[in-house]
């Protein structure tokens, strides 16, 4: 009995191991089984992970052009034809100039460094821009319809990455200070209708206009008539005041009252400067302003009289010639004063009016004044 259970044993354990040897390895039966390869291929394969596109790449400027970096600048300026203004500029902009009048002509120093240019469109218009992109310098000249003349000096820093101040607008205006008579001197109050009463003003206004599109050159003499009649409260001297200054003045006229402004001198030639104040009820015409070189009145009765030399005028100017009661205007009197006087001579500015042109007022000046 023991011998037949041995052998059984040894009989399964010989099965089993052939049983394993029947058996396909791995490799063998991934190689030569189609079932097994198909098995295979059925069994997905691990997702790859995304492999990122590359950038394209930013074009770079090359080394030396660098973005340009302007401060763009937009300026008030005042006409001045006695000055050279400075325009900044930048090649690929353009910088604009704007005057108070139409351009008439232009010219450029250099004209294959900067084009600049202008249109009957735009009359008051100037376009300038430099036509190198190296750093360049040259002159604009700009003449207006007035006659004046504008002298600019172009600067451009060419293509540098420097920070650059570049005017891109430059308005020009006429200069506050300029004052332009540009309407006939004259009074603008109407004369009486007979039978109308009109309201005595104060102070009037004056016949200047505010704002002047032309700007014309400005003499000395209009200069002192302006600078007068800005006083708002010039020193008043009536008949009798300059009669106690002067007994020529014993039967001056008292309807209007007188004050002397500024007195200066050039060389031999004075300029005076006046006021006069309508003090009466009544409208008054003021005559051309004269000067006299004169001795005083004398005590006795046998010399009683003026001994006077008229001495002439180079140029006058008066705002107005006729006065309302109330009513101001202020003058300018150049002469060419005389070498030398005797000691009781004295020299005088004589006012007069339409009315009474044989009583004067007579006011004295200084001989000797100070420079301009």
């Amino acid at each position: 009995m023991k011998v037949f259970v041995v052998s059984l044993v040894l009989s399964l354990t010989a099965a089993a191991a052939s049983a394993q040897s029947a058996l396909p390895t791995p490799s063998t039966a991934a190689s030569g089984s189609p079932a097994a390869a198909s098995a295979a291929s059925a069994v997905p394969a691990p997702a790859a992970l995304p492999v990122p596109i590359a950038t394209q790449a930013r074009p770079q400027l090359p080394s030396g052009d660098s973005p340009h970096s302007v401060d763009a600048r937009i300026e008030s300026r005042a006409v001045d034809s006695s000055t050279v203004g400075e325009v900044h500029c930048k090649p690929l902009f353009i910088s604009t100039i704007h005057l108070p009048e139409a351009v008439t002509s232009i010219a450029v120093g250099a004209p294959t460094l900067f084009t600049a240019e202008h249109v009957e469109n735009e009359p008051k218009l100037v376009y300038v821009s430099p036509l190198t992109h190296e750093a360049a310098e040259s002159n604009l000249l700009v003449a207006l319809a007035s006659g004046e003349t504008i002298s600019l000096k172009l600067v451009s820093s060419g293509t540098t990455s420097a920070p650059y101040d570049v005017d891109f607008v430059l308005n020009y205006r006429p200069d506050k200070s300029l004052l332009s008579f540009a309407a006939p001197l004259e009074s603008v109050i109407p004369h009486p209708v007979s039978g109308e009463t009109i309201a005595a003003p104060f102070v009037k206004s004056y016949p200047v206009r505010s704002s002047v599109r032309t700007v014309r050159p400005v003499t000395v003499i209009d200069a002192a008539l302006a600078a007068q009649a800005e006083l708002a409260t010039p020193h008043w001297i009536t008949a009798d005041d300059l009669e106690r200054l002067d007994k020529a003045n014993e039967r001056a006229t008292k309807s209007i009252a007188a004050a002397i402004g500024r007195t200066e001198q050039v060389g031999d030639t004075m300029m005076v400067s006046y006021s006069i104040l309508n003090v009466s009820r009544d409208w008054v015409q003021v005559l051309t302003p004269q000067i006299q070189l004169g001795n005083p009145l004398q005590k006795k009765p046998s010399k009683k009289g003026i001994l006077a030399a008229p001495v002439s005028i180079q140029e006058f100017r008066q705002n107005v010639s006729k006065l309302a009661p109330g009513e101001r205007l202020d003058g300018v009197v150049q002469f060419l004063r005389p070498g030398f006087k005797q000691s009781r001579e004295t020299l005088l500015l004589q006012l007069a009016t339409a009315d009474a042109v044989d009583h004067p007022v007579m006011i004295p000046l200084p001989f000797v004044a100070p420079g301009i």
